[in-house]
């Protein structure tokens, strides 16, 4: 009899403790392409199941080499099930809500493969990139790709919109070699953070979301002798349509150009191997501007360029490569009379190796030639 009365206070102590792990979440998914991972997933994780109640109102689930859709109420494609490891574009044709009833995803970690890894966040909780990512990482990862934001890391820093990771969101993950990964646990302190991006805002020119992206990095943008001001609009184009836009942040400001997805919203968006162009938009004037470096479309890559309102080799800014602009540097060669002006110093040096010489005067004599 002890025996049994042993037993039974354990039976309904486990009990408990199941009942305790069970979770209930809601996610809730915006008209489009929305970039999400599930912390807490049903025992039949099914995409069928998953999305029953909601089906109606589901485009298609792509993760990263997989794609479910659904086609006259059934699911088609190779993406049968999720799971808490994987980051999912979620394509809607309106805003859609799923309650899930399942155990919280304890992530044992992440194999990322060289190139583009869409994965997951595990956490409940906000945390910084900084804060998430483990040392050992930024040797080997060279951006993070979210829903139109994204973050360089360059020279053991962090640059970009992408300055946190939140709850039940996707990333892509970009990598110079196969490493095995982990994220940083949250400290107690970050749990009721504001989950608010310190730089999201509405748009001012409105773009529709896409599932394909195309960063570029903006290292410097220079009008008229100056350095751009901050909060001034960067507007990014292909075939003549608005497909992004961001304000500028600084060194490496992110901008991503959207891709035609083929989902509708995105139609003559940027298609691979396509010239991207780029306008500042400054007191309510459009400037077009010069990109010094990759203007190439693809999805998923980053590129980092740099933009001036006058192109490489006009160093007295006059809209005109000619002799002038010859003797200006090499005045500045000689030590005779130096460029102080930052939009000249960078015009001068146009084989970009961070060094005015004469190098750079044969580059200019070739533009003239031309």
């Amino acid at each position: 009899m002890m025996k049994y009365l042993y037993i039974l206070p354990l039976l309904i102590l486990n009990t408990i403790v199941a009942d305790e792990s069970i979770q209930n979440r809601v996610y809730y998914f915006q008209s489009g392409p929305n970039l999400v991972s599930f912390d807490v997933l049903p025992n039949d994780s099914t995409v069928d199941n998953i999305f029953s109640n909601v089906q109606d109102n589901i485009i298609a689930i792509i993760s990263s080499g997989e794609i479910g859709y659904n086609t006259n109420d059934n699911w088609a494609g190779n993406l049968t099930e999720l799971n808490g490891n994987d980051g999912y574009w979620v394509i809607t044709s309106d805003v859609t809500l799923i309650n899930l009833e399942g155990i919280d995803n304890e992530s044992e970690g992440y194999y990322l493969n060289s190139g583009a890894n869409l994965i997951s966040y595990p956490f409940n909780s906000v945390q910084t990139l900084e804060q998430a990512l483990p040392f050992y990482i930024y040797n080997n990862l060279s951006a993070i790709i979210g829903e139109d934001e994204a973050a360089l890391i360059y020279n053991n820093q962090i640059f970009g919109s992408l300055n946190q990771f939140e709850p039940n969101k996707g990333y892509w993950f970009l990598t110079n070699n196969a490493i095995p990964f982990e994220y940083n646990s949250p400290i107690l302190e970050n749990v009721f953070q504001n989950s608010d991006n310190l730089y999201e805002e509405e748009p001012i020119e409105i773009y529709n979301q896409s599932s394909l992206q195309s960063v570029f990095f903006i290292d410097k943008a220079f009008y008229n002798g100056l350095e751009i001001n901050f909060d001034d609009n960067l507007i990014i184009k292909c075939n003549d349509t608005i497909v992004g836009n961001k304000k500028w942040l600084g060194q490496m400001t992110d901008i991503i150009a959207m891709g035609n997805d083929g989902y509708g919203s995105t139609d003559n968006y940027c298609e691979d191997l396509q010239n991207i162009s780029i306008s500042l938009n400054k007191n309510n004037s459009y400037i077009n501007m010069n990109i010094i470096g990759n203007t190439i479309w693809e999805n998923n890559n980053i590129s980092i360029i740099s933009l001036s309102d006058f192109g490489l080799g006009d160093v007295n800014l006059d809209d005109n490569i000619n002799i002038t602009d010859i003797i200006i540097i090499i005045d500045h060669i000689i030590n005779n009379n130096q460029i102080i002006n930052p939009q000249g110093l960078f015009l001068s040096d146009v084989n970009h190796d961070e060094n005015i010489n004469v190098t750079d005067v044969i580059f200019i004599l070739d533009l003239i030639i031309e």
